[in-house]
């Protein structure tokens, strides 16, 4: 990736590149025909070119100079974005924070609420902000050749006013890149596309297309969206929709590589961003299935494979989700402690002894069964906390969060 934002500064950047090169070619030419003349004049006045020689070696080539020691800091220098968005902020020891749509942050009567719950030391220390959504669009502009080709940028906010505020604030920031599942790249380029048996565009309940899993082509391009996120300075990349389809006529599907075991592919996928992507000094997570640590749902998504390669696991453990009886509890989502309690019990045992964190989505809405609000939300944090969580998010659709949920909330059962 580019340290630029949009595709005529990168152009302008590839030019200046051949510039420079074509510079050089003309430096090393003049320095070979000026070697080659004092060879010539060596040879003629050997007791003076010795002497001149000697002289201007003794000028051209001084004493060395000791030179400092390098630094011994393993963490990349930072980019001119990242400084001007502030520099990253540290990953907290626990993170406590909520979701933001794209749409909500270009929203003042939203966003300004959300930012005025940062507390970092004993409330809310981070803020995940959408990239790249569930319809595959982009909420910014980037340098990246698809996501101009298919139309996904839709220049919703600033990327670096945006994260410079969050930072200020002293939040830690976190851009969540939906990844297979996108209504604009597999138009545009079909080779990366899921296709039907018949040859056509797959396409799930909603009508939206996908992206192949198993064509690794196709991972390329969430993956240019997350370097590109990183470079503008998001402390952390969390890859959302990282699995294969759920919804839709799956018996109409063609894979690219239908024999490829599918807890294989999401793990190659996520081990080859995490690889790819940490050089940059961002952390990488990703968010799973609340149910992916008790069963194999058979959409890849196997946590235990990644315990050491992703920094944290966000499972969606929205007690509403949960089908009556689960855990042996008759009404999940009518009693949001125990559950949160039960589900984290299996995601702990399913990622022991690796270095992961488990960070669950906690429910701040309303889905049948009995109403949320701050009551039920305390209970929730409170449960993940007492099992070990490494911090929670809250998710509302609308990012319209609960009064005084934060208060206190310093990551202490």
């Amino acid at each position: 990736m580019t340290e630029f934002r949009d595709q005529k500064r990168y152009d302008a950047h590839q030019e200046a590149m051949r510039n420079s090169r074509r510079a050089k070619q003309r430096a090393s030419a003049r320095s070979q025909q000026r070697r080659r003349r004092m060879i010539a004049v060596t040879i003629l006045l050997l007791p003076v070119a010795i002497a001149a020689f000697a002289f201007t070696w003794s000028r051209s080539n001084p004493e060395p100079t000791k030179k400092a020691a390098a630094p011994t800091a393993t963490v990349p220098k930072q980019s001119a974005a990242e400084q001007a968005v502030g520099g990253r902020v540290p990953m907290p020891d626990h993170v406590r924070g909520v979701h933001v749509t794209s749409y909500a942050v270009a929203t003042p009567s939203l966003f300004e609420p959300i930012i005025t719950l940062a507390d970092p030391k004993v409330g809310m220390n981070s803020i995940q902000i959408d990239v790249k959504d569930e319809r595959g669009e982009l909420a910014f502009s980037t340098p990246i050749p698809l996501a101009n080709k298919s139309g996904a940028q839709q220049d919703v906010y600033d990327p670096v006013k945006v994260l410079r505020r969050a930072h200020a604030a002293g939040l830690y920031t976190i851009a969540r890149i939906v990844v297979f599942q996108d209504g604009y790249a597999p138009q545009a380029d079909p080779s990366i596309a899921l296709r039907t048996k018949s040859g056509g565009l797959w396409k799930n309940d909603l009508g939206i297309t996908w992206l192949d899993p198993t064509n690794e082509k196709a991972w390329e391009y969430p993956i240019q969206v997350a370097q590109y996120a990183a470079e503008l300075g998001f402390d952390e990349i969390m890859f959302d929709y990282v699995r294969y389809p759920t919804d839709g006529d799956a018996s109409k599907i063609a894979f690219k590589d239908p024999g490829r075991p599918r807890q294989d592919t999401i793990t190659a996928f996520l081990k080859k961003a995490s690889t790819t992507l940490k050089p940059q000094g961002v952390h990488v997570s990703a968010a799973f299935f609340g149910l992916a640590a008790t069963e194999d749902l058979g959409i890849g998504q196997w946590p235990g494979k990644l315990r050491n390669t992703l920094d944290a696991v966000y499972p969606m453990i929205y007690p509403s989700h949960f089908t009556d009886g689960q855990f042996g509890i008759d009404k999940p989502g009518d009693t949001p402690g125990p559950t949160i309690a039960a589900a984290m019990s299996d995601w702990r045992r399913k990622t022991n002894g690796g270095a992961m964190q488990i960070r669950p989505w906690l429910q701040d809405f309303t889905l049948g069964g009995i109403p949320y609000g701050a009551k039920e939300v305390k209970e929730q944090i409170a449960a993940a906390d007492r099992t070990g969580a490494g911090g929670w998010l809250l998710w509302n659709a609308q990012c319209l969060y609960s009064a005084g949920v934060f208060e206190g909330t310093n990551g202490q059962p």
